[in-house]
């Protein structure tokens, strides 16, 4: 593809940032960049749901760009520990992935990169940590457990208001659930026995 028409194609990505993606080569340079700035092999379900679920790319042009960048040598494949087959980009893709940034608004890089970087902190965290929310007639109760292995570090039941407030909890506490155990142990440390008055005792 000549340099030209990489450009005009790049160019339609600000065009259509608020839809989702039908030109494979469009969302080749995508799944490149998703890869490229996330920093580490990415399992083709997660990439799937980052990419399709997430309203990036259609679910068509999603399978025939990566099966372009995969015959391209843009994306490598490989399994990981767990037997998963894992996807990452190669230098020639890294290389359609920079120009994205030329071009792209930052804004719609952004939002590529925080979610696909969510979603792999999500998948990584979740072995360790357990959430469920329970709807009530009124708001309802986010259930969270976290566990070491087999340890179980904390188990709490929180009422929100509606499930809205109760995701952007969720997804915090996936980022980096340590925070909230640490954030626990050192409320309760700090509480100060203040009620009961000792001056005259």
């Amino acid at each position: 593809m000549s340099k030209n028409m990489l450009d005009e194609n790049l160019l339609k990505i600000s065009e259509k940032a608020d839809r989702v993606i039908t030109d494979p080569t469009i969302a080749g340079i995508l799944l490149c960049y998703m890869l490229y700035r996330v920093g580490t092999p990415i399992d083709s379900d997660l990439l799937y749901d980052i990419a399709v679920t997430g309203g990036f790319i259609n679910y068509f042009t999603y399978n025939d760009a990566l099966q372009s960048l995969h015959d391209s040598g843009a994306v490598t494949s490989s399994q990981n520990r767990d037997g998963e087959l894992t996807y990452a980009v190669s230098e020639i893709g890294i290389e359609s992935a920079k120009r994205l940034k030329k071009i792209a608004a930052k804004s719609y890089r952004d939002q590529i990169v925080t979610k696909a970087k969510f979603a792999v902190t999500k998948k990584r965290n979740s072995k360790n940590v357990h959430i469920t929310y329970e709807p009530l007639e009124h708001g309802g109760h986010l259930h969270v457990t976290l566990c070491d292995e087999d340890l179980t570090l904390l188990e709490l039941r929180l009422f929100t208001p509606d499930q809205q407030q109760a995701d952007q909890i969720a997804e915090q506490i996936y980022a980096k659930p340590s925070a909230l155990y640490h954030d626990v142990i050192q409320a309760m440390m700090r509480r100060n026995n203040t009620a009961i008055d000792l001056t005259d005792n």
